[in-house]
């Protein structure tokens, strides 16, 4: 007013009921003959809907460059290994591009989440599962639906399936028409101060087992073993038994939800 300028400041305020909104107020003087202020017209309007969409904007750019970083991470990662395990271009070229299909199938579950949502395990393993050829008749699927899984741990997870899977169907119970796989898994319930604990049964049987030399130590099993402990704090037990693969796997998720599924 002193500087005969117009008004304008975004302010916020707390109504009674603790709700706060933010408001944008301009304005302009009107002065005298002499300069003296003698009145003010302008406007207030409720910015607060604008606010709260620019905070989720800069949150989805932050959101979206944590991920691209990891993921392209996860990639050289995925590529180095996969190269100094590949005896050929064409295999590194096929086992290359499976991994990323499966990468690229969590991408599409994690791009439809908003802010509130995680994806669940059994949206995980089911998507993982259609991807492989046959296996509906020879799959069983049981456990409480809804269990939301952290997203800083759905990318290794989906990757760990994805080579049980894999694996499955070169050697084990989705490539052998007589043998069975069940996937169970199951809800320690929330502790004081702890999050709760999942626990998935992988179980392969009926199969025709290959010797374990033919099996070998890849990088399904690395993942299991290895980057499963140190990324997502899991405890995992890996067995090659007469009849299949049984493997264990308890990590911490986010919650949970809903009741149970057989499949």
């Amino acid at each position: 007013m002193d500087a005969h300028q117009e008004y304008g400041r975004e302010f916020r305020v707390m109504h009674p009921d603790g709700s706060v909104r933010w408001l944008q107020g301009r304005g302009r003087f009107q002065y005298d003959d002499a300069g003296r202020p003698v009145r003010m017209i302008g406007a207030m309007i409720d910015t607060t809907e604008r606010r709260e969409w620019e905070d989720r904007q800069t949150l989805l750019v932050a959101e979206l460059q944590h991920r691209t970083r990891n993921l392209m991470s996860v990639v050289r990662a995925l590529a180095e290994r996969t190269g100094s395990t590949s005896v050929s271009l064409a295999d590194f070229q096929d086992r290359f591009g499976d991994r990323m299909d499966a990468l690229a199938r969590v991408q599409g579950l994690l791009s439809r989440l908003n802010n509130h949502d995680r994806v669940t395990f059994d949206e995980l393993i089911r998507s993982e599962l259609s991807a492989m050829p046959a296996t509906a008749n020879r799959v069983t699927l049981e456990g409480p639906t809804g269990v939301r899984l952290r997203s800083s741990t759905v990318q290794t997870l989906a990757l760990v399936l994805h080579e049980l899977a894999t694996n499955a169907v070169k050697y084990g119970a989705l490539g052998q028409p007589a043998a069975r796989l069940d996937i169970t898994w199951r809800l320690e319930p929330l502790e004081a101060q702890s999050k709760p604990w999942l626990h998935v049964l992988w179980r392969e049987r009926g199969v025709a087992m290959p010797a374990e030399d033919q099996i070998g130590n890849g990088q399904g099993r690395e993942l299991i073993e290895q980057a499963l402990p140190y990324q997502m704090k899991a405890r995992v037990r890996f067995d090659l038994g007469p009849d299949g693969v049984r493997c264990t796997i308890s990590f911490p998720v986010s919650g949970t939800s809903g009741g149970a599924v057989r499949a």
